[in-house]
C-alpha cells in the first residue's frame, strides 16, 4: 500500500484512528499510537500562541524601556552594568506583561531588538552629553573619544569598550531566556 500524502512512497503503516496509510514523514506519534495530521489534531500552546496586537504592544513597552535605559546608560556611564542590567531585566518583564506573558521565539527577537536599540541609544547619547555626570569607571572613555577601546572598532564613532560588549552579551542571554 502507498501513503495516502506521498502515492510514490510505499507504507505499511496506517493511522491508528482513521486507517489512512501513512509514511514516515506523515505520521504524529501520541500516546495510543501514530496518526496522520488530520487526526492527530495539533494546535500551537495557548502560550505560544501571539497575536499581531501582542506583538505590537509588546514591541512599543520593549522599546520604551529600552529608550529610557539606554538614556540612563549613556548619562552615567560609571553605572553601565547597573544600568544593562536593569534594561535587560526591564525590557524583559515589560515585553512578557504587554504579551500577557507569552513565550515564544519572535517575541525574543523582538526583546532582543529592544536591547540593541537601548544600547545604541546609550552610545548616541554619550556622545551627544559626554560627561554630563562624571562620575569616573572603567567604562568612561578617557580624553574627547580618543578612539573605542577595542583595537577593531577603533575607528567607530562612539565610544565601546570590552566591558560594553560583554554587558550587551549578558542583556541580550537575560532577555533571550526570560521570553523563551
Amino acid at each position: 500500500m502507498y501513503c495516502a500524502n506521498h502515492p510514490s512512497v510505499e507504507t505499511y503503516l496506517r493511522c491508528g484512528k482513521c486507517g489512512k496509510p501513512i509514511c514516515a514523514k506523515c505520521r504524529v506519534s501520541t500516546p495510543v499510537g501514530f496518526r496522520c495530521f488530520s487526526c492527530a489534531n495539533i494546535q500551537v500552546l495557548p502560550t505560544y500562541a501571539i497575536s499581531s496586537e501582542y506583538y505590537a504592544k509588546a514591541g512599543a513597552a520593549g522599546f520604551v524601556v529600552a529608550a529610557v535605559a539606554g538614556v540612563l546608560m549613556g548619562l552615567l556611564p560609571a553605572f553601565e552594568f547597573w544600568v544593562g542590567l536593569a534594561m535587560a531585566v526591564g525590557v524583559s518583564e515589560a515585553i512578557g506583561w504587554a504579551a500577557n506573558e507569552k513565550r515564544g521565539p519572535g517575541l525574543q527577537w523582538l526583546g532582543m531588538g529592544a536591547i540593541a536599540f537601548g544600547f545604541i541609544i546609550s552610545r548616541l547619547t554619550l556622545q551627544t552629553f559626554f560627561l554630563m555626570f562624571p562620575m569616573g569607571g572603567i567604562n568612561v572613555p578617557h580624553g574627547v573619544f580618543a578612539g573605542s577601546g577595542i583595537p577593531v572598532i577603533g575607528g567607530s564613532p562612539f565610544f565601546v569598550s570590552q566591558f560594553t560588549i560583554m554587558y550587551l552579551a549578558l542583556a541580550l542571554f537575560l532577555v533571550y531566556r526570560r521570553l523563551g
